[in-house]
C-alpha cells in the first residue's frame, strides 16, 4: 500500500513539473505564470505588423517593434495580458528565425 502511494506522488509530482517546464523559459518580467503561449494564431499584415491570438487574447505587433526576443522552439510566442478595463496590451514577444 505505501509503495502505492509513492509511485501516485512521484506521478502527480511529474505532471506538475512537467506543466512548470513549459513556462520555466519565459522571463518573469513578460509572465506572471499565465500571461505567455505559444501563438494560436498569426496574421501578417500588408503593414509588417503582426496580429496574433493566444489563449483568447490577441495583439497587435508593430512593424517596428523593436522588443522581439529570442523564441528557443522558433515558434511565436506572446505574453498579452487583460486589461481591468477590458482591453488587451502585449507585455512581450519572441520569435525565431525567418519570422
Amino acid at each position: 500500500m505505501r509503495h502505492r502511494r509513492v509511485a501516485v506522488l512521484l506521478a502527480m509530482f511529474g505532471l506538475l513539473s512537467a506543466d512548470a517546464r513549459a513556462h520555466d523559459w519565459y522571463p518573469l518580467e513578460c509572465c506572471s505564470g499565465q500571461d505567455c503561449a505559444p501563438a494560436d494564431s498569426v496574421e501578417r499584415r500588408p503593414d509588417g505588423s503582426y496580429f496574433v491570438t493566444a489563449r483568447g487574447l490577441s495583439a497587435v505587433i508593430p512593424p517596428d517593434y523593436a522588443l522581439w526576443r529570442k523564441s528557443p522552439d522558433g515558434q511565436i510566442h506572446v505574453c498579452i495580458r487583460r486589461l481591468r478595463s477590458g482591453g488587451e496590451y502585449l507585455v512581450c514577444a519572441f520569435r525565431g528565425p525567418g519570422v
